[in-house]
């Protein structure tokens, strides 16, 4: 593996990794702001119910994807800039 293909590798994982981490804690504190509760986090928990387990569930996962998304989106632009064409694949 070139130098490039690593650089691009470790750049696009940072944004990536980044980006979800900050979506997974915005959408927790969302959550905890309109619903007046913690996120729910364990299944086997009764006092979670399915309804609320699913919507976190979608929630968070549509957050996080959609995050990952837009990091690696502008990782890539950055690279495009800052190098001049596109990065490897």
């Amino acid at each position: 593996m070139d130098r490039e293909r690593i650089l691009w590798a470790a750049l696009a994982a940072g944004a990536t990794i980044g980006a979800g981490m900050a979506a997974r804690q915005g959408a927790a504190a969302v959550w905890r702001r309109t619903r007046d509760e913690e996120p729910p986090q364990d299944v086997a928990d009764r006092r979670n119910s399915w309804q609320g387990l699913l919507a976190w569930a979608a929630v968070s996962g549509f957050c996080v994807a959609f995050a990952r998304v837009v990091g690696q989106g502008a990782v890539s632009g950055a690279w495009r800039k800052a190098i001049g064409r596109q990065p490897p694949a």
